[in-house]
């Protein structure tokens, strides 16, 4: 998978799921059976901006030549998603439902392209 490819996936899962973590928490989290308290709301729409500005964030430079630049950005998000992933698996052995396996699954996936993306596929760069 290109760069750039992968940025724009990155960026179009990214900016509407951030969007609707921070205007419509409580309707997201239906789906997961969790009722938050007043302040844990606020802290889940603190999640969904930054999840909004990782989208941007791989918006904006999903056309970046440099490769320092494409490395650094590939391995915070293989570290990122791979963290995800595994606060994710955390939560549904926990006893979670089973709609959390999908963020399981998503973040799995993300993780994937970006370790590819970092250590396969921009491993040559200089």
């Amino acid at each position: 998978m290109r760069f750039q490819t992968l940025f724009i996936v990155n960026s179009f899962i990214a900016v509407p799921m951030g969007i609707a973590c921070a205007l419509v928490p409580a309707h997201l989290l239906k789906n997961y059976g969790v009722v938050l308290s007043p302040m844990g709301l606020v802290i889940y729409q603190f999640w969904g901006v930054t999840i909004f500005g990782l989208g941007l964030i791989t918006w904006f430079a999903r056309k970046s030549t440099e490769p320092g630049i494409q490395k650094g950005l590939a391995l915070s998000l293989f570290l990122v998603y791979i963290l995800s992933c595994a606060v994710a698996v955390k939560g549904q052995f926990a006893g979670a439902n089973s709609f959390g396996w999908t963020t399981v699954g998503l973040y799995f996936l993300l993780a994937l392209g970006f370790g590819y993306l970092r250590f396969i596929k921009l491993r040559a760069l200089n």
